[in-house]
């Protein structure tokens, strides 16, 4: 600290201390706007579609939001999706649940959305147990619903 106040003077000193106490107060204050402004956006239907997972997932860790972003921002068009019904039924849950944010927002989801048809599975039974168990693990994300998800598929349940 003194090498700074010698290398810039007393009045120096505290001119940039107050410039990076405003910088950092600046960068506080992007953080709490509620998501992507999708008025000035180049596509602003993927902006606004993006900005619904976003608003879902916001309050995770960095290390989780990305993969819950990317599994709630519905598709622009179902008609390439690989499960069409699923696809239409994120759009309609995710318009459904417009004013919510992050765990609010994320349960209001998931109760919407349809449990997976496991009528293709090898394996029916396991295919409806996973499905109830990551439903009922939806309030948690990253590491710790896999972890949920892991434990209410084990034989004994513990």
């Amino acid at each position: 600290m003194s090498a700074l106040k010698n290398a810039w003077g007393k009045r120096g000193f505290r001119l940039g201390l107050i410039m990076l106490l405003i910088g950092f107060g600046m960068n506080g204050l992007a953080l709490a706007q509620p998501g992507p402004d999708c008025g000035q956006a180049m596509a602003p239907q993927r902006c606004a579609n993006y900005r619904q997972g976003w608003l879902s997932c916001n309050d995770l860790p960095d290390s989780a939001q990305r993969a819950c972003t990317e599994a709630f921002t519905p598709a622009l068009t179902c008609q390439r999706n690989r499960d069409n019904q699923a696809c239409l039924a994120l759009q309609a849950a995710q318009a459904a649940c417009e004013g919510s944010q992050g765990l609010a927002r994320r349960l209001c989801v998931r109760e919407r959305l349809p449990l997976p048809d496991c009528s293709h599975a090898a394996d029916q039974v396991r295919c409806q147990q996973r499905a109830m168990a990551e439903r009922n693990c939806a309030e948690s994300a990253g590491q710790s619903a896999r972890e949920c998800i892991r434990k209410a598929l084990l034989p004994d349940g513990n």
